[in-house]
């Protein structure tokens, strides 16, 4: 059997990453974090770890898990282009980090883009996570279909994913005595 290479443990960690950005999306972080009706939290290994490792210390209880993960994927959507979504309409101000910010609430939605995203699709019974899907759309002035989002929030994840993983490398390799470093025990 072929050694596997450093790219392809890389690349299929992101690909994971991917998966549960699109889980976390899809519950919410509050809700993937603190399940209610006897639920357990939803797996979510690898974002578990890079969360523990870029904010140690904030996993002893729920609250605080669901504030590390804001916090960390707030970082993390800072770090996307600040330019408009690809196929988004020519005027648009649907960009990468105002997309990425409705579609998984981080860091909590203004009171007025919340309501309007509830008000999306009115009087259709959904998850919030697809009425901002809708309103991510029509506000980029998006071809409808599930094809079309489904290639943007994608897209999302890979890039999110992608930075998550090297701010955890980052932060693996400069924090003295912690995983990863050569002073560690």
């Amino acid at each position: 059997m072929p050694a596997m290479s450093a790219f392809s443990a890389v690349d299929q960690e992101q690909r994971i990453v991917m998966v549960e950005l699109e889980t976390l999306r899809e519950h919410s972080i509050s809700l993937a974090v603190n399940r209610r009706d006897g639920q357990s939290p939803v797996a979510l290994e690898i974002l578990t770890r890079i969360v523990k490792t870029l904010r140690p210390g904030t996993w002893i209880s729920a609250e605080h898990r669901i504030d590390a993960i804001t916090d960390v994927l707030a970082g993390a959507i800072e770090q996307l282009p600040d330019e408009t979504l690809p196929g988004a309409a020519e005027n648009s101000p649907m960009t990468w980090r105002s997309a990425a910010r409705i579609l998984f609430q981080a860091p909590p939605l203004p009171f007025e883009v919340f309501v309007a995203v509830k008000k999306t699709d009115a009087g259709v019974s959904a998850p919030f996570s697809a009425k901002a899907v809708r309103y991510v759309q029509h506000v980029a002035g998006l071809p409808s279909g599930e094809q079309t989002i489904g290639d943007l929030t994608g897209l999302l994840h890979r890039e999110l994913a992608r930075i998550l993983l090297q701010e955890e490398e980052k932060a693996m390799t400069i924090s003295p005595g912690g995983p990863g470093s050569s002073g560690a025990l």
